[in-house]
């Protein structure tokens, strides 16, 4: 069982270096964070989101984490690739598993806000289908000595990366919607049991982990299907489960079999960097026994 934590919504760069050395002296697994590249003032955002919110483009954070960390893994989630293109994101990406010396696990989704995509000329009806394409685009030029091929979203012709990256970066998806508490899309579960390497679960579902659990070996009969295995990130919401539950919790995703990653909901929390650091101190000491 690798436990991890969420990056928080801070702007200021010296916040986040304290907090992700903090985090990594304490022993996490892995630090997540997602992304957003545009707002729109006139977006319905979900409850908890807004407008304002400093959200960091995610190549240009890596970039930073790369310098400031040293072990723990960086886990973009989510990154929404289908904003840029496959050739430039997969040269991006192998850039970044080389500069962390192979600490990168990318989270991928097509993303819940439709203006986003419009307004970096996306078709918002298509990302599915984009993402679809995109995925073992980004394997081939990551594996291969040059890339030859024609889709409908994408044409290369004899195209190549270098560096190719030097491992084979973990690729998971995620997916889910705010007003159903985070269940998946039947197509986000077979999509991932096909291409990916493993499935984030989004932080609402933490509040029934018994939910969490089915989704889990859900996505282990779909891979299974497919000839393939995956790995599982469930989340703990910790402001919403009682601390003195933290460690019951972990125990029963390690137990279930089909849980291998635990990521905490720490971010929704909010709070300064002392007030996360000390959150996230608490889950240490109350869970560690339950790691590993």
């Amino acid at each position: 069982m690798r436990v991890g934590c969420d990056l928080p919504y801070f702007e200021d760069p010296g916040e986040i270096r304290t907090f992700v050395e903090g985090v990594e002296e304490l022993g996490y697994h892995h630090l997540g964070y997602s992304e957003h590249v545009a707002a729109g003032a006139a977006t319905a955002y979900p409850p908890g989101f807004s407008f304002t919110d400093p959200w960091h483009e995610t190549v240009s954070l890596t970039g930073f984490l790369c310098g400031v960390t040293s072990a723990i893994e960086l886990n973009p989630a989510m990154l929404l690739v289908t904003l840029r293109h496959p050739v430039l994101i997969a040269k991006q990406l192998a850039e970044l598993d080389l500069l962390s010396q192979g600490r990168l696990r990318v989270g991928v989704s097509v993303g819940w806000n439709r203006e986003e995509q419009v307004a970096l000329g996306v078709d918002p009806s298509r990302r599915g289908d984009r993402l679809d394409e995109m995925l073992p685009l980004m394997r081939q030029l990551w594996e291969e000595e040059e890339v030859t091929v024609t889709g409908p979203e994408y044409v290369l012709d004899r195209v190549a990366i270098h560096p190719r990256p030097k491992r084979r970066v973990p690729l998971w998806l995620g997916g889910g919607g705010l007003g159903n508490q985070g269940e998946p899309p039947e197509r986000g579960l077979r999509r991932a049991a096909r291409h990916g390497d493993g499935f984030k679960l989004m932080a609402p579902t933490g509040i029934d982990p018994a939910r969490a659990i089915e989704l889990a070996e859900r996505l282990h009969r779909y891979a299974e299907e497919e000839g393939r295995t995956i790995g599982v990130e469930a989340r703990i919401i910790t402001h919403v489960t009682p601390a003195d539950e933290w460690a019951s919790v972990i125990a029963r995703y390690r137990d279930s079999g089909v849980i291998t990653h635990v990521g905490l909901g720490n971010r929704i929390a909010g709070g300064s960097v002392d007030q996360q650091l000390a959150l996230v101190r608490d889950v240490v000491e109350r869970t560690r026994s339950e790691w590993d």
